[in-house]
């Protein structure tokens, strides 16, 4: 095992069967998972895609990492997401996780990772690491019966959904227009697509031009059913009306549809009413593993050029530490060092900020960075943008 050594723990790629296995037990325990599943994960992330944190020959626990991509700016930028992050139960409050996450940070760093996310089942840990909330996950209800709308102009097929080229076609075209949306890992695509419950998936649009698509399941309840929305995709509004009608012509059987979407979703200005409601919230976190990269692979307003001067704190990362200039012409960033250092803040804060969650200003209001009110309104215009969301978990 290729190691770093921290408070007598190691941490790597497990290299045996049977620090694969120990770890799988750990894992099914934490999140009362079966064996079986553990296995379907192992194949789907590969064993280098696995880290173990160990103390001598035992293995105390883990986590998975999917390589993938993250839009922000209209731009796709390189993504780890951290997954899976479980410690057996006897060694917990020792440090072990926060050991466990400090050298996965400390070794995304060399690799040129930019940016590192997950969801956390507890945010301190992840925060004392340099992760901050960065963006929404939103589940979403609606009762079909009060769907109205009627506008049938586009067909929609039915398909099969095991075609990925068409739908990541598709898929791509609405990612990069968010901010925060995946370029999702196969693996995420294999987990939404899993045979039970069976996935209808249906095209819109015409073969020569589609428009978009929709991929949900069936959940009995009392006699009916509730449709939950796995994933869909309108570019364009006739798109968007013949969703709701689809979804509207369920109505004699369909109870309620449930979905995921943005905080702010445009879709459901189609809706006659706000008859929908939000059923759930969850904040994903965020980290900057390499700044200059992260900064300099992001997408800006096209018709600002600017100088942003910055002032880095990272107690993880000292290559993050210090002054940056963030150039930004034609909406692409160059970074150098030096500068004057006007905006002032740690790695922690510049996570919201960077994918337009909060702006400078509210930062400011939380004690997360520093700055005049000139160089606020700079860093906010900059980093300005839809709010970030996703509708995967990982």
């Amino acid at each position: 095992m290729s190691t770093f050594t921290h408070r007598h723990y190691e941490v790597g790629i497990p290299t045996t069967s049977r620090q694969v296995q120990a770890l799988g037990q750990i894992i099914t325990q934490c999140f009362n998972v079966s064996s079986e599943h553990w296995q379907t994960y192992v194949r789907q992330l590969g064993q280098d895609n696995l880290r173990v944190i160990c103390h001598g020959d035992t293995v105390l626990g883990g986590l998975g990492i999917y390589p993938m991509g993250q839009w922000f700016g209209g731009q796709r930028i390189p993504m780890h997401g951290i997954a899976g992050v479980g410690i057996a139960p006897e060694y917990r409050g020792a440090g072990v996780a926060r050991s466990l996450m400090t050298e996965t940070v400390k070794t995304l760093y060399p690799q040129g990772v930019p940016l590192a996310t997950l969801y956390a089942s507890t945010s301190q840990l992840y925060r004392s690491v340099g992760f901050e909330q960065a963006g929404t996950y939103c589940l979403y209800q609606l009762s079909t019966q009060s769907l109205t709308t009627k506008d049938r102009s586009l067909p929609i097929t039915a398909f099969d959904p095991s075609d990925l080229a068409v739908l990541t076609q598709l898929y791509q075209q609405r990612a990069q227009h968010t901010n925060g949306n995946l370029d999702r890992h196969p693996a995420i695509w294999e987990q939404m697509l899993e045979d039970e419950p069976p996935a209808y998936a249906y095209l819109i649009g015409d073969e020569t031009q589609l428009e978009g698509y929709v991929i949900f399941t069936h959940q009995v309840d009392s006699g009916c059913y509730n449709i939950n929305i796995l994933d869909w995709v309108w570019l364009t509004p006739a798109a968007g009306q013949r969703l709701w009608t689809f979804f509207a012509d369920h109505r004699s059987l369909a109870k309620d549809i449930y979905w995921y979407g943005a905080p702010v979703d445009p879709l459901q200005l189609f809706l006659a009413e706000q008859t929908y409601q939000v059923k759930k919230t969850e904040r994903w976190l965020l980290r900057i593993i390499d700044l200059p990269k992260a900064l300099t692979l992001r997408g800006y307003p096209l018709a600002l050029e600017a100088e942003l001067h910055l002032q880095v704190e990272d107690p993880q990362l000292p290559a993050n530490s210090g002054q940056f200039v963030l150039q930004v012409s034609q909406g692409q960033g160059q970074v150098r060092t030096g500068g004057r250092g006007d905006l002032k803040l740690n790695i922690q804060g510049l996570s919201p900020l960077y994918t337009s969650m909060l702006t400078a200003q509210e930062l400011k209001l939380l004690g997360a960075v520093d700055g005049s009110s000139e160089v606020l309104a700079l860093a906010t215009t900059l980093f300005s943008g839809p709010h970030p969301w996703l509708s995967d978990h990982f």
